[in-house]
């Protein structure tokens, strides 16, 4: 079993040297060269160097043959799959493909402790082909840290992005879209979770999502984001975009309500797909995407698709016709371009159970206010079903898996057709039973935000947890179930360390330092706010979430205040680390349950346990290291009711 981020297969020996700027780098292309330079290099005797490290495509049969008889394994062939020789003379980069060499650069970077390398031989191979996010596009301030964010899931090896564009990027032929994308987006944004309201209790049909912090309620020009689309292929990352059709599609009518398929709905967000108009448009913004992206395929969503054959050029129609002729149409136009179809896939889903709900995907559905309250309210209509299209649509178009935590069996619907899936809105770590699932043929998975693309989103919404522990997942053959805490903790300690990277290059003391490089606060709360997802629309409210503050205070009476934000970097004390199983779970119902605000707080900082109780270790970079500093405190609001617990306080010098 892996104790760390590294390679998979590794045979050390006790002997070794180290990375420094005199080691010199033989790639055939730049990017390795540059992921390697970026990151830190140790400043030792050149005589105590590696020469150099030696990029080379293609496996010879030595060298295949030595991972062979030093691991057990079969002769590599995955082309993601590489081999790190390490030896005096060198380092020594084997691959079948261009990313399986980026990816040796990558496992050359995890195995490096203070540019420190020992001789030896180190093998590494994903265990599926998909391993991936799904965004929103940045809006403009947040386009650096996309990019940072695309470093990191370089750093776990992932290989897919998919970004959903809808009204965030430029469409040149219709720039109405974008102009009324923007006063759309102003408009949800009023409070937190109006689009909820809107959503779930203000009209007598169902509505889907609103995708307003697409862009965060902006828009990029076609040159940004094609800037952004290139940096992902530089670093071998395959790039879906996503873009809604038939639900989901508020961001085409809010220019053209036309082809609403509920002319009186303010809010459209389902074109009528008897309309030729709605294909018009549409194939008119799938153009500009396709000129932007150069795609090998394209999600066209469809997913949540509730208004169904409700308009007078519709109804009558069965809902599987009207929903598998509107995949064929865009299908047929995507093949002519060279592109493959994507789809979520739970309207084709037959068997698909909610809690509390009842039936869902694509089963005919008995319509209640408010919204998914089974027999709780007004019952306002029939959704017609639209299960039957999985026998009509074609076999390649590929399936995005998004009902897969309600039921494990919910995926031999799509399987036993013969189409390809991967799992969406993949939470590896509530995942059961990962390698039989991967036996029935499924290509692996994708991580989903369903809100603003930064840091403290990703963070709270457990993104970053997520993605740190599939990479457990999609890179290790012997991953089971009952590792769990293990890794959970590997988690959480190679995320913080990941976050402060600097912190490894100081030396940590309890005792009060004058000048330190950091302050280190451990601490946690009786404090409690419910865990919240946050979904599109619904965003953290400081006014809710801040406890408290933090106060340095220098000789000279400089002081500096960060404040402390329950869930972003103070969790409870009461936190629960365990993760439970419903050995008998009922239809609709996930097998693993966790506490969440665990998770949220990894990145930021480091939770731990003393005493039965756990704290979070939060570190602050000292603005004034020049300054003499003579004091830390923790402030606590004097609105909120609760205590904030401080463990200790570390310095690092």
């Amino acid at each position: 079993m892996k104790q760390g981020i590294t390679p998979q297969y590794w045979k050390q020996e006790n002997s070794g040297r180290y990375f420094t700027k005199e080691t010199k780098i033989f790639s055939p292309l730049p990017i390795l060269t540059d992921t390697l330079r970026a990151h830190p290099i140790a400043r030792n005797d050149r005589h105590l160097a590696f020469p150099a490290i030696h990029f080379i495509e293609g496996i010879s049969r030595e060298v295949g043959q030595e991972v062979m008889q030093s691991f057990s394994l079969p002769y590599p062939s995955n082309p993601e799959a590489h081999i790190v020789k390490i030896t005096e003379d060198g380092i020594f980069v084997y691959a079948l493909s261009q990313r399986g060499l980026f990816y040796g650069a990558i496992s050359i970077i995890q195995m490096l402790q203070d540019g420190y390398l020992p001789y030896g031989l180190a093998y590494d191979e994903p265990v599926c082909s998909e391993r991936g996010l799904k965004v929103f596009l940045p809006s403009r301030k947040n386009m650096d840290f996309f990019k940072q964010f695309v470093d990191m899931l370089a750093f776990f090896k992932y290989n897919t992005i998919m970004i959903e564009i809808g009204g965030a990027m430029e469409y040149k032929k219709h720039p109405e879209i974008n102009q009324e994308w923007i006063k759309y987006c102003a408009d949800m944004a009023e409070y937190s979770g109006k689009t909820k309201e809107i959503q779930d209790y203000t009209f007598p049909w169902y509505k889907n999502a609103i995708h307003m912090e697409n862009g965060d309620g902006e828009f990029l020009s076609q040159n940004d984001v094609k800037d952004l689309v290139l940096y992902c292929k530089e670093r071998f990352f395959e790039v879906i975009p996503e873009v809604p059709s038939l639900g989901h599609c508020d961001y085409l009518m809010l220019g053209h309500p036309e082809i609403a398929e509920i002319p009186e709905d303010p809010y459209p967000d389902t074109y009528c797909p008897s309309n030729p108009a709605s294909y018009e448009l549409l194939f008119d913004v799938l153009d500009e995407i396709i000129e932007v992206f150069e795609p090998e395929v394209i999600n066209i969503g469809h997913d949540e698709y509730y208004s169904i054959a409700m308009c007078e050029r519709c109804k009558g129609k069965a809902g599987a016709d009207i929903f598998a002729e509107d995949i064929i149409k865009i299908y047929d136009y995507l093949k002519q371009k060279n592109v493959r179809t994507m789809i979520w896939g739970d309207k084709l889903l037959k068997n698909a159970i909610v809690p509390d709900a009842g039936p869902f995907g694509g089963a005919e559905i008995i319509m209640y206010t408010p919204q998914f309250k089974k027999d709780t309210g007004k019952k306002v209509g029939i959704m017609k079903a639209t299960w039957q299209a999985i026998q009509q649509i074609p076999k390649d178009v590929e399936i995005l898996h998004w009902l897969w935590s309600l039921d494990e069996k919910l995926e031999d619907e799509v399987l036993e057709e013969g189409f390809n899936i991967r799992y969406g809105n993949f939470e590896g770590y509530l995942f059961p039973h990962w390698a039989e699932h991967l036996k029935k043929g499924s290509k692996g998975a994708i991580i989903s935000n369903w809100s603003t693309l930064n840091e403290v989103i990703l963070q709270r919404n457990v993104i970053f947890f997520g993605l740190a522990y599939a990479y457990e997942m999609f890179w290790n053959h012997d991953y089971r179930d009952e590792d769990y805490a293990m890794i959970r903790d590997k988690t959480l300690s190679y995320l913080f360390h990941y976050h402060y990277p600097d912190l490894q290059n100081h030396t940590r003391s309890l005792e009060t330092l004058a000048h330190p490089s950091w302050i280190e606060i451990g601490y946690a709360t009786d404090y409690f706010v419910e865990y919240q997802w946050f979904v599109d629309g619904v965003f953290p409210e400081m006014e809710t979430y801040q406890i408290g503050n933090i106060l340095l205070t220098y000789a000279d009476q400089t002081e500096f205040t960060v404040p402390i934000i329950f869930g972003e970097n103070i969790g409870k004390t009461s936190v629960e680390w365990d993760r439970y199983t419903n050995t008998k779970p009922l239809p609709g119902e996930p097998i693993y349950k966790v506490d969440e605000q665990l998770f949220e707080v990894s990145l930021s900082t480091k939770p731990y346990q003393k005493e039965q109780q756990t704290f979070f270790a939060f570190p602050i970079q000292n603005p004034y290291p020049e300054k003499e500093l003579k004091n830390v405190e923790v402030q606590t609001e004097a609105d909120k009711d609760c205590q904030i617990f401080v463990d200790q306080i570390a310095y690092y010098h």
